[in-house]
């Protein structure tokens, strides 16, 4: 009997508990209600800027590959006709182009790697800061490069190496002509 007695009891006081929780319960569905809703609304906003994220992820990859591309097919050529330029020290412009190529391309590859690293679902400050902190490390390092290439390379044509290096900074807008993305 006094065992009958205490699961009465136990069963009392859960039915207390469980009508003290159902009178609490409309504010705290309402609060998760909300809750809920906020992250089903985070989720559909990071979907929704998924797929341009990548878009444009994949054509930043596209115009790198381009530059890279074309920096190493106008350096062979160049280094084909490199000869005729110059007798005395041949090879001299295609190294220079494939310098100029390879800085234009290298300081766009940083810069897509420091934009793209940061989620499209950040604050717009954050991402507007990282455009620009991004866009000045690039100019940074590219004058870093080029300091570099002048002091280290001997002998260098200088012509080529920048002709180069504006040349494959027009490649984005030569392949956006020619293909339909």
């Amino acid at each position: 009997m006094h065992k009958k007695t205490m699961q009465q009891d136990q069963l009392d006081a859960e039915r207390s508990l469980n009508q003290a929780d159902s009178e609490k319960r409309p504010e705290v569905q309402s609060d998760l209600q909300h809750q809920d809703k906020e992250q089903l609304d985070r989720k559909q906003l990071e979907q929704q800027l998924a797929e341009p994220h990548q878009r444009s992820q994949q054509q930043a990859f596209r115009f790198i590959l381009t530059q890279l591309l074309a920096t190493i097919v106008l350096s062979v050529l160049l280094l084909f006709f490199d000869p005729v330029f110059d007798y005395a020290m041949p090879y001299v412009v295609a190294y220079s182009s494939l310098t100029g190529g390879l800085i234009a391309t290298l300081a766009n590859a940083w810069f897509a790697l420091k934009v793209f690293r940061v989620k499209p679902t950040v604050a717009a400050t954050t991402l507007l800061t990282t455009f620009y902190v991004g866009e000045i490390y690039k100019f940074v390092f590219t004058g870093a490069m080029f300091v570099i290439a002048f002091v280290l390379i001997k002998p260098i044509s200088i012509v080529a190496l920048l002709l180069t290096y504006l040349l494959i900074h027009m490649t984005p807008v030569v392949q956006n002509v020619f293909t339909k993305h």
